[in-house]
């Protein structure tokens, strides 16, 4: 690609959790990318960026301190996100491969690369890639029933049916505070109230799917002597 070439992709956004080769690559990637290359040690950060930019190329690691990139790729190609999409990552074995495919990526590179060859692999992708078009905004706290799915602020999250039950139980009170007895009867459906921590486990459980911070929550609240409550 020539200094005077328009770049091949609007916004490119690397997820990469080893700094010296995020440096490198953040510098392999700049001149593909009309703004500089966003840059995301984990799945968390990398939805936060996904959610505030217009991402074009998305190069992704596997093998990430709070997931596999697969499930990212999953994640927002079931989102609609139309753009192209690689894996650099060393799990380089075929089914590794066949699986990073079939999550919705357009190429996988395995590790160690030449710098050349993941140049000539852009440039591949760029002749193929179709109309930008952003992602649809996804709506925070939508409810999905059928696949037991909200969307919150870290990404779509899959709960089991009593935690999809709780939750919808706190979002249908509108910021009103639930009693743990109304919890315990309402979800659980007790009859007789027991003395037990149950209630306590699962908010505690819904905090480190939905929350940045479950130590200090923004959404899943305890209000003390009275019970909890719910804000978005």
């Amino acid at each position: 690609m020539s200094a005077n070439e328009r770049p091949l992709f609007r916004n490119v956004l690397l997820i990469e959790d080893e700094p010296a080769l995020a440096a490198t690559l953040e510098v392999a990637l700049k001149p593909f990318s009309e703004q500089l290359p966003k840059h995301a040690l984990n799945l968390q950060d990398a939805r936060k960026i996904f959610r505030a930019e217009p991402i074009e190329f998305v190069v992704i690691d596997r093998q990430l301190p709070d997931g596999d990139g697969v499930d990212f790729c999953q994640e927002i190609r079931s989102k609609g996100f139309k753009g192209m999409i690689l894996f650099l990552t060393a799990r380089g074995a075929i089914e590794d491969r066949v699986q990073g495919l079939k999550s919705g990526a357009d190429d996988y590179l395995a590790k160690p690369f030449s710098l050349e060859e993941l140049k000539a692999r852009i440039e591949a992708l760029a002749r193929r890639k179709p109309e930008f078009v952003p992602p649809r905004a996804v709506e925070l706290w939508t409810i999905d029933e059928t696949s037991l799915s909200i969307d919150g602020p870290i990404g779509q999250v899959v709960l089991t049916p009593l935690e999809f039950k709780m939750v919808k139980h706190l979002m249908d009170a509108d910021g009103a505070i639930v009693s743990r007895e109304q919890l315990l009867r309402d979800v659980w459906g007790f009859r007789f109230l027991p003395q037990t921590r149950t209630v306590d486990y699962f908010m505690g459980r819904l905090r480190k799917k939905f929350e940045q911070d479950p130590e200090n929550p923004a959404h899943f609240l305890t209000v003390r002597g009275a019970g909890y409550k719910f804000k978005k």
